[in-house]
């Protein structure tokens, strides 16, 4: 497997998401390497974890280090030029050294299939390396880089609904230098429907959707529904920053002239705009801004989870985990965010940046709790879909397919 970071680096969804296949894999009783990049100072290292799995490095050959593999990632990215963050994206179209390196692991390891998770630092070369390494290659969707240099197809609150001239550009090289996948695997059907639409992997017949997979020891016990009587507690779980529509939530909240209820906002980032936005509308004593927390802990303290972003969502952990504990989510159209609520059935689905209909939503919660049972117990139906070992067994599949596809070619 291949991974831009992992371990003490991962940094979202997508290096979870990852890891958490490696390891179904490994419990299906294959054997698995994750490669990932090292710092540029930096030799490749090869060790074997507790888990079984085999974590090898790759030295970075960039301009800079945009993961802080160095170390210095923070008083660099502050300095950093533009035109280092242009050299980067244009180096990372097609990296000829590190498909070198990346070819040599692969000789020495020898796999029977690469797969490539996220390819930023490696770049398409990867899939030129696995080619020649003999293996056969599957290719697994985490976010919109093959398409938006960005990966996310947003600029700062806005979201592109379709593909600027630049990342049209930047796409265009890719696919030029590219080799096709055996197969390719996307966590939803929204995200692999864009990439089509931009033109990727028509000709890759096997395209299947994996959704992500429940972490180890997630809780099995589902969150009771609020009783009559009790205050509502909704929660906002993410990164706090407009394209996770944040504003949108707390214009929402300003809205809603009900007072029995309250609002937990937790997650990495600057509160300095949400913490203004509670003063200047006297919301103190109906939101609190909780900071990073653990997810389970802080879903056993709320009723109904939001989710409004504004961006192009390709999975959204954050709402799987919540529908697995028998808690509804009231989500934004965007991306794959229906698809976590099964359009409809275990959530509510609102238009982004719409706080009016946001308002509307949880005003709805507010007075129907028999309705919020009814969708929390149907988003508790799909935590089979996210069990591991079913996840194991979806992805034994695909590497057996794409084998076999690969050497019947």
């Amino acid at each position: 497997m291949l991974m831009s970071v992992f371990g003490e680096h991962a940094v979202g969804g997508a290096e979870r998401s990852a890891e958490k296949s490696a390891l179904a894999l490994v419990g299906e009783g294959h054997e698995v390497s994750m490669v990932s990049l090292a710092s540029a100072g930096q030799s490749g290292s090869a060790r074997t974890l507790p888990s079984g799995l085999r974590h090898i490095t790759v030295p970075l050959a960039q301009v800079y280090d945009p993961y802080g593999l160095s170390g210095k990632k923070d008083a660099f990215n502050r300095q950093r030029p533009s035109l280092h963050k242009a050299v980067w994206h244009l180096a990372d179209i097609y990296n000829p050294v590190m498909g070198s390196r990346l070819l040599d692991v692969w000789r020495t390891e020898r796999p029977d299939l690469v797969m490539t998770h996220t390819l930023q630092g490696f770049s398409v070369a990867a899939w030129q390396a696995a080619r020649q390494s003999g293996a056969a290659l599957v290719h697994v969707i985490h976010d919109h880089a093959l398409i938006c240099p960005g990966t996310a197809m947003t600029r700062g609150s806005q979201v592109c609904q379709k593909t600027c001239s630049s990342c049209a550009t930047f796409s265009r090289a890719r696919q030029t230098v590219s080799r096709r996948p055996d197969a390719l695997v996307a966590p939803s059907c929204a995200v692999l429907a864009r990439h089509r639409q931009a033109g990727w992997f028509h000709d890759v017949a096997d395209q299947r959707v994996i959704a992500n997979c429940l972490a180890p020891g997630w809780p099995t016990a589902r969150r009771a529904a609020p009783a009559l009587g009790t205050r509502w507690c909704f929660g906002f779980l993410g990164r706090l920053d407009a394209s996770k529509g944040l504003d949108t939530l707390l214009e929402a909240v300003r809205l809603l002239p009900d007072p029995d209820c309250h609002f937990h906002i937790a997650g990495p980032g600057d509160p300095s705009m949400a913490r203004a936005f509670i003063a200047q509308h006297g919301l103190a004593t109906r939101v609190t801004l909780d900071g990073p927390v653990d997810a389970a802990q802080f879903m056993a303290g709320i009723d109904v989870l939001v989710a409004p972003s504004r961006a192009l969502e390709t999975f959204c952990n954050v709402v799987m985990e919540a529908a697995c504990l028998g808690i509804a989510s009231i989500v934004s159209d965007r991306g794959a965010l229906p698809e976590r609520v099964a359009y409809g059935s275990g959530g509510w689905i609102v238009p982004a940046g719409d706080a009016v209909a946001l308002a509307h939503a949880l005003r709805l919660c507010l007075n129907d709790r028999p309705q919020v049972a009814a969708r929390g117990e149907a988003a508790y139906q799909t935590r089979p879909d996210y069990e591991p070992a079913r996840q194991g067994q979806a992805w034994s599949s695909v590497c057996e397919d794409a084998l076999v596809r690969y050497r019947s070619a």
